[in-house]
């Protein structure tokens, strides 16, 4: 067992990066969620090809969970949490990860999922429900679980326990790790919640086992929390105040997405690993991973605990999320933040990207012939009517239904369209697939793989066969 250390998280597109930082790589974590795929038929498989080319990469590997979060009153979803384990044994990973957060609500017998990490009910009551979501998914673990906390874009309430109060109830009620997203706590201080010197003073950082370094930028008055590129000089100036205060610290990541790795300069990320490598060492591994924390006796967090309970303030902060009505008070008084506007728009763009990465020729034809606001409202007519699906291929299922449905004025769309759902059925399942089209596809792709809409194109009947 590796003693952990320094290294990157992987995601789709990050495997240039992975190579040229190979040497330095103490530690590769992985975003599970990422690698998985909506099979045909109803179940959920692996992308293997590249599980293979990270087990290749030296050091150890992580598991850090971006889809099936443990902050709020709906379990973790069990299945997902049952792939987790299997990788973890797999991999032989030494614990896994999941956000403090929740992302699937609903009432009356009616839910849906948000398709965004939200933040949980900070009071007495939230620290319980998560305390039992958190169990529930380290109970079925073989490996020890770690929370992470969250970005929280919402302004400060008089009815909430403080940030650090609330996660702390949760790592100790829970008796689980904690991973500390520096960017995260930092973020969250430059859009006006708890200063992260506070957060600090007020967390078990015993239970810190491991940190995350990324970067951001700002969008209408908030610091962004995108994962976007290098972490600026105060976070990192942060990193080396505080990495040196977490007796239980085994791992420091790289976070970035993957549409930022095209990019970052390989050189300036191998610097930042070097660089942090400079700043903290993590002790000799001595056998299996075992986490010990410092004993401690903690006064109830009574205090505050009126207003609205946590299944109350999940459905309606994520129905606004989402663009749906949602009624009374506490509806009415999460509407007038500001921060439910833009998590509006951080769903919707997360909702396109999706779609623009798994029905890439279709989104292609829709913006040369409607044009950026054309396809901005087909897009927004289409995510009011649907929430968002837990898996990109399902949302990209859903989305060509509604195409169908609705048949804008799109010249070739269902040609298009019928080709990219066979490209990415294929993509899952690896089985060849036949589509039978009305327009002769090499005129298609060659035009939209130009940038341009086809001219006169050959009409007829076209059986493509596709394969992986």
């Amino acid at each position: 067992m590796t003693g952990l250390g320094v290294g990157l998280t992987h995601v789709p597109g990050a495997e240039t990066l992975l190579e040229a930082c190979a040497d330095l790589l103490e530690v590769v974590e992985i975003e599970p969620q990422t690698l998985w795929r909506a099979l045909p038929d109803g179940t959920t498989g692996s992308d293997e090809e590249t599980l293979r080319r990270l087990s290749d990469l030296p050091g150890a590997r992580l598991l850090h969970g971006v889809g099936n979060p443990v902050g709020g009153c709906r379990p973790p979803d069990p299945r997902q949490t049952a792939l987790v384990g299997e990788l973890a044994e797999r991999l032989r990973a030494p614990w896994v990860s999941e956000h403090l957060a929740f992302n699937r609500t609903g009432r009356d017998g009616e839910g849906f999922r948000t398709g965004f990490m939200l933040p949980p009910r900070q009071t007495p009551e939230g620290v319980r429900r998560a305390v039992a979501s958190v169990r529930a998914m380290a109970d079925a673990l073989p490996v020890p679980l770690a929370v992470e906390i969250g970005a929280n874009y919402l302004r400060p309430r008089a009815d909430e326990l403080p940030d650090g109060r609330f996660v702390a109830g949760v790592a100790e009620g829970a008796d689980c790790g904690l991973l500390l997203d520096l960017h995260n706590v930092l973020a969250n201080e430059r859009n006006g919640r708890a200063s992260v010197d506070r957060l600090l003073d007020e967390l078990p950082l015993d239970r810190v086992w491991e940190v995350h370094l990324a970067g951001g930028f700002e969008h209408r008055g908030y610091w962004l929390d995108a994962h976007s590129g290098l972490p600026d000089e105060e976070l990192l100036a942060l990193a080396e105040r505080v990495l040196p205060r977490l007796p239980a610290l085994r791992a420091v990541l790289f976070e970035v997405t993957g549409s930022a790795v095209p990019y970052l300069d390989p050189g300036a990320v191998r610097d930042l690993l070097v660089r942090v490598r400079e700043q903290w060492r993590p002790p000799p591994a001595a056998g299996p991973f075992a986490p010990t924390r410092v004993p401690r006796v903690r006064p109830p967090a009574d205090e505050p605990g009126a207003g609205p309970d946590p299944e109350e303030w999940e459905y309606a902060l994520g129905a606004l999320a989402i663009g749906r009505e949602a009624d009374g008070p506490l509806a009415r008084e999460l509407a007038a933040d500001p921060a439910i506007a833009l998590l509006r728009e951080l769903v919707a763009e997360l909702r396109a990207s999706q779609l623009a990465g798994t029905l890439t020729h279709t989104i292609r034809l829709l913006l040369l012939t409607l044009g950026e606001t054309g396809v901005r409202a087909l897009l927004d007519d289409y995510t009011r009517s649907r929430p968002p699906e837990p898996f990109a291929t399902e949302e990209a299922e859903a989305f060509a239904a509604h195409l169908r449905r609705t048949r804008p004025r799109v010249p070739w769309l269902t040609d298009v369209l019928e080709l990219d759902l066979g490209l990415l059925r294929v993509r899952l399942d690896d089985v060849p697939r036949t589509v039978r089209l009305g327009t002769d596809p090499n005129d298609l792709l060659a035009a939209l793989g130009a940038g341009r809409l086809p001219v006169a194109p050959k009409r007829g009947e076209f059986l493509v066969r596709l394969t992986a």
